[in-house]
This record gives C-alpha cells, sequence and structure tokens, in this order.
C-alpha cells in the first residue's frame, strides 16, 4: 500500500486488505496459483461483476475499458534465463492496481528496488501508476537488448581478431537471430495498446494526470522497438564479417597457388626444353646439370624476391 503522506506499508492478500483510501494508491501481485483466494478482494474492490479473477485467456496484449476499470494485457520477461515472456494481466481502478501473472515474477520486489523508504507513489491514481509498471515492463525489454548487442559486439570481435569456426559461428548466428525475433514479437504488439492509452482523447479513461505519462511510454516503446531492429542489423553486420573474412581466406589461398604456381613455371619450362629429343654437345657435360638446377633456383628466388618487394606475399 502506498500512502498519500509517504508511509508506505507491505501487504498480504491472505491476512486481509482494507479498502484504500482517498490517498492511498494500493498494488496487489499475484501468482496465478492463489486466483482462487482473490474472493474478498475482488468484493472489496468493488470488481465482482465487473471482471473476472479467473479470466486469464489472451495471448497478446489487450485494453479492455469496464465502467470505470481498466483491463490491460501485456507481455513482461519472466525471472527464467534468456527470453521468458509471460502475459502480465492488469487490473487498475481509481486507487488500485491488481496484477496476476502465471509463473514467478518478482514484480513488487523489482519495482521497489529504486525507492528507497517512503514514496509519495500514494498520490497517483491506478491508471497513472500503471503507466509507472509499464515503464518497469518495457525496461525489462531494454535491458535484454543492450545484454543482446553486448553479445553481439562480441562476436564481432572475435570473428576479427580469430578464424572463425564455422559451424559455430552460424549456430550462434541463428540464436541470436531467433532472439532477436521473439523479442521483436514480444514488443511490436504493445504498440496498439499504448497508442490507446495515449491518445488525447484517452485523458477521458485514464485521467489528466496520466495522459502524458502515456505518452512517454509509447515513445519508449518504439525506442525498445528500433533498438531490436539495431540488433537485428548488427547481426546482419556480423553475416558480412563472417564472409569477408572468408573470402579473405579464400583470396590469400588462390594468392599462395598462383605464386607457387609461378615459382614452378620457369624450372618446367627449363626441365622440359632440356628434356627435348635432340643431340646438343651439352647433354655431354655432366656440369651442365648443375648449371641448369642453378638457373631453376636463381629464377624461383628472383621471383620471390620481386613478388616480396611488390607486397603480393
Amino acid at each position: 500500500m502506498y500512502a498519500g503522506d509517504g508511509e508506505d506499508a507491505p501487504v498480504l492478500v491472505d491476512s486481509g486488505i482494507e479498502e484504500p483510501g482517498e490517498n492511498d494508491m494500493l498494488w496487489v501481485d499475484l501468482d496465478l496459483e492463489h486466483v482462487g483466494e482473490v474472493g474478498p478482494l475482488w468484493e472489496k474492490l468493488g470488481l465482482e461483476g465487473v471482471v473476472s479473477p479467473a479470466d486469464h485467456q489472451e495471448q497478446r496484449p489487450k485494453l479492455v475499458h469496464h465502467n470505470g476499470i481498466l483491463e490491460l494485457w501485456v507481455s513482461a520477461l519472466g525471472n527464467g534465463p534468456g527470453l521468458d515472456p509471460m502475459m502480465l494481466r492488469c487490473v487498475v481502478g481509481r486507487n488500485f492496481v491488481v496484477t496476476l501473472h502465471e509463473g514467478e515474477l518478482d514484480l513488487v520486489d523489482e519495482f521497489n528496488k529504486p525507492f528507497h523508504g517512503d514514496t509519495r507513489l500514494g498520490d497517483l491514481s491506478g491508471p497513472a501508476f500503471l503507466s509507472l509498471v509499464l515503464d518497469w515492463q518495457i525496461s525489462g525489454y531494454m535491458g535484454v537488448i543492450d545484454e543482446l548487442q553486448g553479445e553481439i559486439d562480441q562476436l564481432d570481435e572475435k570473428l576479427l581478431t580469430t578464424p572463425p569456426d564455422e559451424a559455430d559461428l552460424l549456430r550462434k548466428l541463428q540464436e541470436l537471430r531467433t532472439r532477436v525475433r521473439g523479442l521483436r514479437n514480444a514488443l511490436s504488439p504493445h504498440r496498439e495498446v499504448l497508442g490507446l492509452l495515449s491518445h488525447p482523447r484517452s485523458e477521458a479513461v485514464v485521467g489528466a494526470q496520466a495522459a502524458d505519462d502515456y505518452k512517454r511510454r509509447e515513445d519508449r516503446l518504439q525506442q525498445a522497438i528500433d533498438s531490436v531492429d539495431t540488433a537485428r542489423e548488427m547481426i546482419v553486420g556480423s553475416f558480412d564479417i563472417y564472409m569477408t573474412r572468408t573470402a579473405q581466406a579464400t583470396n590469400d589461398i588462390m594468392k599462395r597457388l598462383t605464386l607457387v604456381s609461378v615459382l614452378l613455371l620457369p624450372a618446367g619450362v627449363i626441365a622440359g626444353v632440356m628434356g627435348m629429343n635432340f643431340k646438343v654437345p651439352i647433354f655431354d657435360w655432366s656440369w651442365m646439370f648443375w648449371v641448369v638446377i642453378g638457373a631453376m633456383v636463381g629464377l624461383a628466388s628472383l621471383t620471390l624476391l620481386l613478388a616480396k618487394r611488390r607486397d603480393w606475399l
């Protein structure tokens, strides 16, 4: 419970929750395992007959308005390793927010980390407080995107310094691309929801206090999506680096083979000429054998010297 007078205090559903006062802001976060225990809470908040506590079938972000009660589904990242999005259902009234999710999600603890001691969050309306929760939700994605971009940078550095293992590299690029696609698929559907909340006429639903906040949340969501697109372009860039390294390695091999061919060509010509079937007096001189061998070695050495001076090696 966030009190307007700054005296915040934790509450437990199973021990009973007092109805929030005029200047209080109540936030209840529940795992769906305990959804059967929220009957008294639903009755106290006036949600019976308006919103069902067991309605969790949505798989995409969605916004519904029930006579002053906002019901919102968003995709949040869970506490598991990697990308593990789960649907977070938010039921919002004038001075309360109830969040429900299936699976472990330290939503309240993570949200309260920046706040030390009592706060003035109790002065916020339910929709205004929800905008802060959505900001936390987007921040979770931004953190994962930053980690992903860091992995791509490390991969690029490795590609530029050491010869890549082709199979391992392609597997890593495929894994990164899959994660990027998952992030974008999770984030993109939120544009419709935040677009409705940030619409100029949404002030009648969320109140003047929260209308500008949702516009900022929409801008931040777009920043997150742009960051995902940047990560996807970075992956393409990593593949381009790999292809460049591969082409460079092929060029180096061809250059070496060409040099070997050039080195052997004079020797092959000399050997061919000397092996022709005709009688010349020099064939009677045994020492001419060493002259021919010396000519072959000399031409090869001269070729190597010219190649080195012209930076062919």
